[in-house]
């Protein structure tokens, strides 16, 4: 693959912007998987800009332009246009204490992060996102010295409000904040149609849904999503119906935390399956192209 990939990019120099139409065929030309969207999406979700700086470039501004998914589950923005500052503490020196610190200074907020997960379970989430970065910086390497910004593949890349990333994104916020809510388990999303519907201010989605589940961030291979007829700029409550009946993947819910050594077993496996290794390519490409 390396060697096709690089002369596709050495002979890629600046060029007129692709279509949406044309952009599948380039992508594919230049090895990027079929799976890019969704593989991006769980990749950068939670990505802060201090991660950016320490894993890809070092002078990545406040306007990076990687979009996440918003840590603050209480608003009504999903989805941030840019990879915030997490306020890593300096006085920390490795990218694990500061990373530690962020989780444990927010593990009394309810509404932070992911629903229905103990500390533990953040923590073990938040380092394996930090082992996907870690294992994307030397692809994102060897990308930057072969690779043209101006290339008709970033022209593609950043594209994503039509190669579906935002599409995925705004999925991954619903999966992330409604545990289950495309699992097909109507059991499950009964709950959150009803209890949307009738929130107050009385309603604390924090206290967990009767199931307890989290959301199954353990990457998987499956279909792509069909997003024909969603427009993610509604709420929850206009969406959540139509998500949990027409995307529905099967993608279920984390029962058992990390509360014990027998539980961990669960999540070890899990968190060690990674990514393929052409979701760190896909993922060294985006990160490129969004910052270049």
């Amino acid at each position: 693959m390396l060697t096709t990939i690089s002369v596709v990019f050495l002979i890629g120099g600046a060029m007129t912007a692709p279509t949406t139409g044309e952009c599948p065929n380039i992508l594919d030309a230049a090895g990027v998987s079929q799976m890019f969207a969704p593989m991006i999406a769980h990749s950068i979700h939670s990505l802060t800009l201090e991660d950016i700086r320490y894993f890809f470039e070092e002078d990545a501004t406040e306007e990076n332009g990687i979009p996440t998914v918003n840590m603050d589950l209480n608003s009504d923005r999903r989805v941030l246009p840019d990879a915030p500052l997490a306020g890593y503490d300096d006085d920390f020196s490795t990218i694990g204490m500061k990373t530690f610190d962020v989780v444990m200074r927010n593990m009394n907020r309810t509404w932070w992060g992911i629903t229905n997960f103990n500390t533990l379970d953040k923590l073990t989430h938040a380092f394996h996102m930090a082992e996907i970065w870690d294992k994307t910086a030397e692809q994102y390497k060897l990308v930057k010295q072969l690779l043209d910004p101006e290339s008709e593949i970033c022209g593609c890349i950043t594209d994503i409000e039509n190669n579906d990333v935002l599409n995925y994104l705004n999925l991954l916020a619903f999966k992330i904040k409604y545990p289950g809510i495309t699992s097909g388990n109507k059991t499950i999303t009964d709950q959150y149609i009803v209890s949307r519907a009738k929130r107050s201010a009385a309603y604390n989605f924090g206290g967990g849904y009767k199931f307890g589940g989290g959301y199954n961030f353990g990457w998987k291979r499956s279909g792509l999503a069909n997003f024909d007829g969603f427009d993610f700029n509604l709420s929850d409550i206009e969406l959540l119906k139509d998500i949990a009946e027409k995307l529905v993947d099967e993608d279920g819910v984390i029962t058992e935390h990390v509360d014990s050594a027998e539980h961990w077993q669960t999540w070890r496996e899990m968190v060690k399956e990674g990514m393929d290794e052409s979701g760190y390519y896909d993922l060294a490409v985006f990160l490129f192209c969004m910052l270049n």
